[in-house]
């Protein structure tokens, strides 16, 4: 199963990507892999930023002063993060090399900010790491702070039966052992849905059969009709986290960055773990 560390936070100083930061700690730390945060200098920072002396150690302690803040006092300290001075002036660009030079397994992000690379809110800094990182990238809304996989909170994979959703499953298996939580898998029908190869529509158990053959074990399998990420979002209801793959064919397969999957991550309310074709 694929290795969902080291973690990769784009890390966000506004205090509502707060749910971003408890996502990655969290991750980081049932994984057993290192916890890295990625920020950068606002251009219009406070002038704690522009010490002369030592300009990054000065936004390094602006940063443990946030995790403080969030996670409590001497948080940063028992967490003991890397922690990265994006210096360049395209904040994505500066997250993706930095995800691929430490070997990342998952990047997070948050869905809101306001400057700097706290700009990760989805269509801006957020929608470009996903696009371009080769590793899964966790996007948590924070709208909703407590929701993570768990018992009673499984794994939702939208499936359409590619290549695309196969390793998208395996991820979920990593994810769901993680959190100790069951994988539920969704087919949508919108009109140009997958058929098998007698031309039949997919059935649960097809949809089980094809989540066994990509590793994801027993699974709870459902079929739907309509508009793909609404039925994503109705489904997700119940879920601690959705995790789909990008880039196929037809119905659900759609899922590319920009229709399918970007509409998922606007209408759920529980994290969703988008995985890339491998490179």
């Amino acid at each position: 199963m694929p290795d969902l560390a080291p973690v990769v936070l784009a890390f966000d100083l506004a205090p509502e990507s707060e749910p971003a930061l408890v996502a990655a700690v969290d991750l980081a730390a049932r994984a057993g892999g290192t916890l890295h945060l990625v920020t950068a200098r606002p251009p219009d920072a406070p002038d704690v930023y522009r010490a002369p002396s030592d300009p990054e150690a000065a936004v390094r302690a602006v940063v443990e002063v946030t995790v403080d803040r969030a996670l409590g006092a001497g948080a940063c300290a028992e967490i003991a993060p890397h922690i990265a001075v994006a210096r360049g002036s395209d904040p994505a660009a500066e997250v993706v090399r930095y995800a691929d030079d430490v070997g990342a397994g998952t990047v997070v992000l948050g869905t809101s900010g306001r400057q700097g690379v706290q700009r990760f809110r989805l269509g801006s800094v957020a929608e470009t790491v996903v696009r371009r990182s080769a590793c899964p990238a966790l996007v948590v809304p924070n709208r909703s702070p407590d929701r993570t996989p768990g018992a009673e909170r499984p794994v939702l994979v939208p499936v359409d039966f590619s290549d695309h959703s196969a390793r998208a499953l395996a991820v979920a298996r990593s994810l769901a052992d993680l959190y100790g939580a069951a994988i539920e898998v969704l087919h949508v029908a919108d009109g140009l849905a997958h058929a098998d190869a007698e031309g039949d529509p997919p059935s649960s158990e097809a949809l089980r059969a094809f989540a066994r053959d990509a590793g994801a074990g027993d699974v709870a399998a459902h079929l739907a009709e309509g508009d793909p990420a609404a039925e994503i979002a109705r489904h997700a209801e119940d879920a601690g986290a959705v995790v789909m793959g990008t880039h196929g064919r037809g119905g659900l397969a759609r899922a590319v960055f920009g229709s399918v999957a970007e509409a998922t991550l606007r209408q759920v309310r529980c994290p969703v773990l988008v995985v890339r074709p491998a490179r």
